[in-house]
């Protein structure tokens, strides 16, 4: 009898097989035979949630009167782009030459929520164990964890907490976004997390527009000591955060007045030797934030090329990790990989620490920080152009996997303060002892002061003061939204949130971060300017109007995003009471009566004039769509519905068969679910014919020939 061995990637599948073979097998479709063992994989969810028309008829057509939807069991179909791999897996657990099957997809609740799901589906009752490791994948690994399979059973608090995560997002996506629809009177995506981020975008924009500026001034003095001058800058020391603002310039003009040719003295001399320790190896927020600064790549984009290093080039290790840290178990791997990117990259390894090539080296090595991926590694050398792209970000994370192998940055920092007739100045100086690991990440400055002494007497000689103006925030740039999702705590003002958020929780996930502000900008309630994203009027007017209520007032704050994301790390971890997830349930259900009930009483927006004109859809409309009686309309390379984004399949393109479609021909098909006959289509062959162009029940437009 033979082991079923399901991942979730093909690639994770290889490395099962070449551990288990020792490197000697042969692939199939969608699965590898050994003499013991079948391995198979999904990609990503082979299976997803039912829309609301596949419960039921009446829920296809958006109206308060069907709302709220609630199915009374959440149902799933097979993802389109993947269905062939889940008819393949189905297949294989069909089969009666087994006798267990093993999980080993990523170790974390999505990863448990995919396997869970097609072991639902194909109805499994095979004895199911678990491979559960974040460990770099090596053979000795795999073969060590397979030695030590738990029973799958063990982990049902993480399927559990998937399986929430998943139906709170369907419910309050699909009930939302169609409440705000209708009462809005015009295309509205509302979403657990991505409002969130959205309500962080539109409250900076505020900020912005509502700041106003402060003129103030600052006075930097030069000061002549025995050794030299030093540079200092006014200062007041009774107020607690350090103060060096004046508010009239004239106030420092009678300062520098008075001090003219006045004795000063040194009253602080504090020298404090400072070491800075490597970051760490890249997470893939972090990848994307650096990407972002350094040459301008959104973060889509990072993990677009991030993916294909990974895939194409083997060059990388799977990209969608939120650890910075290595499992100890493969010191073996990470030390090889030291060794030999020195041979091959010995200008990156002036610094180079060889003690640090040891378990002791926790900013690497660390199990107690390991999540369901470890960090990112270069796995070997990059065969493409390195000016690419590609290139540049496979430089990146070899960079940063070096720096922390090698001398830590030390230098030495002298704090000095200077009185002169009972007026304090103060300045920083910086001396290098040891470049480390910066000569690699890019040069520090030094700041190197004369030799001074403390109590020594030296002579004020001039002033330079200078006229600023207070800035208002920055505008958000994929880098700093990035680090605001990630590290959140500084946003919220309760204490237990900020606890919350000062733990491994974020907003989104390292693999959804990127794709949250993708969505965001399709839907034009962001837009981005050079570097920086900045909130629409649209993306303003639906978070205006979500914040009026009090049921949807907590969709546009992270502080709820942050309570219910603990609820969810509790039950993953097995630190909540509740064994089942019907406490995140019956909150999410209770929040989504209360918006109905209240938003079922606001009066509805009458047309979509009263949005602004940058927050209305730029399209025109075309009449009822024929299958969900929304609007048709124009886009630029096609005729859609306006609720695409929500399920509805009408769609015409502009060109079909290198045909255009005129509007006309449109409007014929939307209201007779047929066209006129049109001539001078062209077929692959480049032959050209005529047809008719019919609307199918599915939605989807085809040829109908004469004969």
């Amino acid at each position: 009898m033979k082991t079923i061995i399901l991942t979730e990637k093909p690639s994770v599948a290889r490395d099962f097989a070449a551990a288990l073979s020792d490197g000697k097998f042969q692939s199939n479709d969608g699965f590898i035979e050994l003499s013991n063992y079948v391995i198979t994989w999904a990609i990503g969810h082979l299976l997803t949630p039912f829309d609301p028309e596949d419960y039921d008829l009446k829920w296809k057509r958006w109206s308060l009167d069907t709302l709220p939807i609630f199915p009374e069991k959440f149902k799933f179909k097979s993802v389109v782009q993947t269905k062939k791999q889940l008819v393949i897996v189905k297949n294989i657990l069909k089969r009666k030459d087994f006798n267990k099957i093993i999980i080993a997809t990523d170790a974390g609740r999505e990863g448990e929520l995919i396997a869970r799901l097609i072991l639902e589906e194909a109805k499994v009752k095979l004895p199911s164990f678990r491979f559960f490791t974040s460990d770099a994948l090596t053979k000795d690994v795999i073969n060590r964890e397979l030695s030590r399979v738990k029973p799958l059973s063990d982990f049902d608090r993480l399927y559990i907490a998937g399986r929430a995560r998943q139906q709170a997002d369907w419910l309050v996506g699909m009930n939302l976004s169609r409440l705000a629809t209708i009462k809005l009177n015009d295309l509205f995506s509302v979403g657990r997390v991505q409002t969130a981020v959205l309500g962080l975008i539109v409250e900076r924009k505020k900020e912005i527009s509502k700041f106003n500026p402060v003129n103030y001034f600052e006075m930097k003095s030069k000061f002549i000591f025995q050794n030299g001058t030093l540079d200092c800058f006014w200062f007041d020391p009774l107020v607690k955060i350090e103060d060096k603002r004046k508010e009239q310039r004239v106030d420092f003009e009678l300062i520098a007045k008075k001090l003219v040719g006045q004795k000063a003295e040194i009253i602080k001399l504090v020298e404090s030797e400072k070491i800075h320790t490597p970051q760490g190896l890249f997470s893939l927020t972090e990848l994307q934030r650096r990407a972002n600064i350094e040459f301008g790549f959104s973060a889509a984009k990072t993990l677009e090329y991030a993916q294909t290093l990974y895939e194409k080039y083997k060059c990388l290790s799977y990209p969608r990790s939120d650890s910075k840290v290595m499992a100890t178990s493969s010191f073996d791997l990470v030390s090889d990989l030291v060794f030999k990117f020195k041979n091959s990259y010995p200008e990156y390894y002036q610094k180079f620490a060889p003690y640090k090539v040891s378990l002791k080296n926790k900013i690497v090595f660390d199990d107690s920080r390991l999540t369901d991926h470890h960090g990112l590694i270069p796995l070997k050398e990059f065969s493409g152009n390195m000016s690419s792209p590609e290139g540049l970000i496979f430089t990146l994370v070899l960079k940063r996997f070096i720096t922390n192998f090698l001398e830590n940055f030390k230098f030495m920092e002298t704090e000095v303060e200077i009185n002169c007739l009972d007026e304090n100045f103060k300045t920083k100086g910086r001396r290098i002892i040891e470049l480390g690991f910066k000569e690699l990440e890019g040069k520090e400055s030094e700041n190197i002061l004369p030799e001074i002494k403390l109590n020594e007497i030296g002579k004020f000689q001039e002033a330079n003061i200078e006229s600023k103006q207070t800035r208002p925030p920055s505008e958000y740039n994929e880098a700093s939204l990035l680090y605001d999702m990630t590290n959140p705590a500084r946003l919220v003002k309760e204490n237990e949130h900020k606890k919350i958020f000062r733990t491994e929780i974020g907003i989104g996930t390292q693999a959804t971060r990127a794709q949250i502000i993708e969505t965001l900008l399709k839907r034009s309630y962001i837009e981005r300017d050079q570097k920086n994203l900045i909130a629409t009027q649209k993306g303003i007017f639906l978070i205006d109007k979500l914040q009026l209520m009090p049921s949807t007032q907590g969709l546009t704050s992270i502080a709820q995003t942050a309570d219910l994301e603990l609820m969810l790390q509790d039950m993953s971890e097995g630190k909540s009471e509740n064994k089942n997830d019907s406490d995140i349930l019956n909150l999410i259900y209770s929040s989504i009566l209360a918006a109905v009930d209240e938003w079922k009483n606001i009066q509805t927006e009458k047309n979509t004039k009263t949005l602004p004109d940058s927050a209305r859809n730029n399209s025109n409309s075309m009449g009822p769509c024929p299958m969900c009686q929304a609007e048709v309309r124009n886009f630029p390379k096609s005729y859609s519905c306006s609720r695409w984004q929500e399920g509805c399949k009408f769609t015409i393109w502009k060109v079909v068969a290198k045909k255009k479609i005129s509007d006309a021909q449109v409007s014929k098909i939307i209201s007779n679910k047929k066209s006129d006959l049109i001539k001078g289509f062209k077929s692959k062959a480049g032959k050209n014919f005529d047809a008719f162009l019919v609307l199918g029940k599915d939605g989807v437009v085809s040829f109908e020939f004469n004969n």
